[in-house]
C-alpha cells in the first residue's frame, strides 16, 4: 500500500492529540417546529456549536441524501449504508439502488446470463419463484417499481408460476402505509394474470423489524419467523392472530384491530392460505429464490440461512426444502454472500481507512451493534474487517433487543462513550471514529417523547468527548450521516431530506484554516479529505475536496 502513503502539508501538521470523528446518526437541520425533536430536546452544547462555531467559520451545513450520496435523484432520503460509505470513502460513488433502478429498467438485467440461468431453473421442472424482499418505496433497502420491474421481467422469461414474501415497511415510510404498497402489489398482479394464464400471488409476510430483516446477528428469531412463514407455510399464531389469513391485506387489518397503533415495521409474520390452512406459497424442492432487496446488512442473516443448508446452526429449520437461492446483489464480498446473485454490488476503490494505514496512523472505531457495521464495512467502502489489524482496532457495544428502543431512548450511548474515553486516554490511537445511534434509532420509533431524550443522550455524550479531546490537544469533528429525529409529525419514521451540520472543535485553534464557504454542494463526501488535512496531510487525488481552506 506504499503508493497510497499520504504526503505532508507544509504549512499544517495537526495537533499533538487525536483527531475524534463522531457521527450522530440520524440528527438532521430541521425547521425550530414542534415536530424536531432535536429542538424540543434540551441540548445546551449542540446548540452553542450551532450558534457560535458559524461565527468561527469551523460550521457548515453538509447535504446527505439523493445524488450528493449516490442515490438515484435528489427525492431520496440518505440513509446509514450511503451516509457512512460517502464519509468513509471520500467520493461519491454510484450506490445499490441506483445500480438496481438502471439494470431493471433498460432490461439489462433480463438479458443478464445470471438472469437466464435463473429462468432457466425455474423452467425447466415447471416449479415456482419465489420472491422475497421489502415491500415500500423507502428506496433505503429497496423500491416497489424494482419488485414491479422484477414480475414483469419474469413474465416477459416465460414464468408462470411467482410467489411473493412480503416485508412490510412502516420504518422508512409512514408507520401504517403498508395497505397502499399491497394494494399497489395487488393491482400489478390482478394485471399479469389477467393478460396470461400465469399465477402471481401474495404468499407471506410480516414486519420488517419482526420477521426476516435482522441485522448484524442481534435477533435470529427474526429470520427464523421468517424461515418459517416463508419457506414453510407456518406462521406466529397469536391470540385474535390465526396467522393463516386469506390475504395480506387480511392479516394486516387483523394485526391492527389487536393494536390499533402497531407500526407495519412490527407486524407478525402471516402466511396466505386456501381452505384448510394451506399455504399457497411454501418452498418446495426445485423451486428458485430470489431477495430483492439490493441493500445488504439486513439481507445477510437470511441468505446464510439458505445459502449454508445443512451446516446451518444459528436456529432449527422445522423444514429445509432443496431449493436455489439468488440475492438481486452481492451483500458481503469477502463471505461470498450469496452464492448466487444478479447484481455486482457497487466498487469502492480506495477509502480513508486504506490511507490512514498506508500512512501508519493508528486507528479506532467504536459503536454499538445497531450501527457497528455502519462504522466499520459500510464506513470502509463494504469491505467486512481490518485494513490493517496491526494498525487497526473496532469494538462493538452489544445493544438491546430492537423492540425495547422506544422505551429505552438513551440506549448504548454512554457505555460507548465510556469506552471512547477510556481509549482516548489510552494514547494509542490517532485517529478514531465514533456513531451514537440514538437519533436514527429511535426516530425508527415515530415517538417524539424517546425521540427527545435520545438527542439529549446525544448531546451530552458528544460534550463529554469534546471536553476530553480539547483536554488532549486535539480535535474534535461533529456531524451525522442522514436526518431522522427532526421531523417526526404524526409518528413520522423515515429518514428526511435535511442536511447534517459539519463542526470543527479545535482546542489548539489559532485561525490557521477555516471552512471554504465558497465549496460547490457542500456534502458528505468532502468529509474524508477534511480529517486527511486536519490530520496534517494533503488531500489525496482520488477525494473530493476539502471543506476547510488554509490561510
Amino acid at each position: 500500500m506504499e503508493e497510497l502513503k499520504l504526503k505532508r502539508l507544509e504549512y499544517f501538521s495537526g495537533r499533538p492529540g487525536p483527531l475524534v470523528l463522531i457521527i450522530m446518526d440520524g440528527i438532521g437541520i430541521g425547521n425550530n417546529e414542534d415536530d424536531n425533536a432535536f429542538y424540543l430536546a434540551k441540548t445546551p452544547f449542540l446548540d452553542e456549536i450551532q450558534r457560535e462555531y458559524p461565527k468561527k467559520k469551523l460550521y457548515i451545513e453538509l447535504k446527505a441524501h439523493g445524488t450528493a450520496v449516490g442515490l438515484p435523484t435528489d427525492s431520496e432520503m440518505g440513509n446509514s449504508e450511503v451516509g457512512h460509505n460517502a464519509i468513509g470513502g471520500g467520493n461519491v460513488v454510484k450506490q445499490r439502488a441506483l445500480i438496481s433502478k438502471e439494470a431493471i429498467e433498460s432490461k439489462n438485467l433480463f438479458q443478464s446470463l445470471k438472469w437466464k440461468e435463473l429462468v432457466s431453473s425455474v423452467k425447466k421442472k415447471n416449479k415456482t419463484l419465489h420472491l422475497i424482499g421489502l415491500l415500500s418505496d423507502g428506496y433505503v433497502h429497496s423500491h416497489i417499481t424494482h419488485l414491479v420491474g422484477l414480475l414483469r421481467g419474469a413474465k416477459e422469461s416465460g414464468i408462470r408460476k411467482v410467489r411473493i414474501h412480503v416485508l412490510l415497511d412502516g420504518r422508512d415510510v409512514p408507520p401504517q402505509s403498508a395497505l397502499d404498497y399491497i394494494d399497489m402489489l395487488k393491482g400489478e398482479l390482478e394485471q399479469i394474470n389477467s393478460e396470461t394464464s400465469y399465477d402471481y400471488r401474495i404468499a407471506s409476510g410480516g414486519g420488517r423489524m419482526r420477521v426476516t430483516m435482522d441485522r448484524y446477528n442481534s435477533d435470529w428469531g427474526m429470520v427464523q419467523r421468517g424461515w418459517e412463514a416463508h419457506v414453510c407455510g407456518f406462521p406466529e399464531i397469536l391470540p385474535n392472530y390465526p396467522g393463516f389469513f386469506k390475504s395480506a391485506r387480511e392479516a394486516v387489518e387483523t394485526a391492527r384491530r389487536n393494536d390499533p397503533d402497531i407500526s407495519d415495521q412490527y407486524l407478525p409474520s402471516f402466511v396466505v392460505a386456501d381452505h384448510g390452512n394451506q399455504a399457497i406459497g411454501h418452498m418446495e424442492n426445485g423451486d428458485v429464490v430470489l431477495f430483492f432487496n439490493f441493500r445488504g446488512d439486513r439481507a445477510l442473516q437470511i441468505s446464510r440461512a439458505f445459502d449454508e443448508g445443512a451446516d446451518f446452526d444459528d436456529f432449527l429449520k422445522i423444514c429445509e426444502p432443496n431449493v436455489s437461492y439468488y440475492g438481486l446483489m452481492q451483500y458481503d464480498e469477502k463471505e461470498n454472500i450469496p452464492r448466487n446473485y444478479l447484481l455486482d454490488p457497487p466498487f469502492m476503490k480506495e477509502s480513508l481507512t486504506k490511507y490512514l494505514c498506508a500512512t501508519k496512523i493508528t486507528q479506532f472505531a467504536i459503536a454499538e451493534t445497531h450501527k457497528f457495521g455502519h462504522v466499520t464495512y459500510f464506513y470502509n467502502g463494504n469491505k467486512e474487517g481490518y485494513v490493517d489489524e496491526t494498525l487497526e482496532k473496532y469494538v462493538e457495544i452489544k445493544s438491546d433487543p430492537s423492540e425495547t428502543i422506544k422505551d429505552r431512548p438513551k440506549m448504548k450511548a454512554f457505555e460507548v462513550t465510556e469506552e471512547l474515553e477510556k481509549t482516548i486516554n489510552s494514547g494509542m490511537y490517532k485517529y478514531l471514529r465514533v456513531n451514537l445511534a440514538n437519533g436514527d434509532m429511535v426516530g425508527h420509533t415515530g415517538d417524539k417523547a424517546a425521540a427527545i431524550i435520545a438527542a439529549e443522550t446525544v448531546d451530552t455524550c458528544v460534550k463529554k468527548i469534546v471536553e476530553l479531546v480539547n483536554k488532549m490537544n486535539g480535535i474534535t469533528v461533529i456531524t451525522a450521516d442522514h436526518g431522522n429525529l427532526e421531523e417526526m409529525n404524526h409518528y413520522k419514521t423515515s429518514h428526511t431530506l435535511n442536511p447534517v451540520m459539519f463542526a470543527i472543535v479545535d482546542s489548539m485553534y489559532n485561525g490557521e484554516y477555516e471552512i471554504n464557504e465558497n465549496i460547490d454542494n457542500p456534502q458528505l463526501g468532502n468529509v474524508a479529505a477534511t480529517l486527511v488535512n486536519l490530520l496534517g496531510y494533503e488531500k489525496p487525488t482520488p477525494f473530493m475536496e476539502s471543506l476547510i481552506r488554509f490561510k
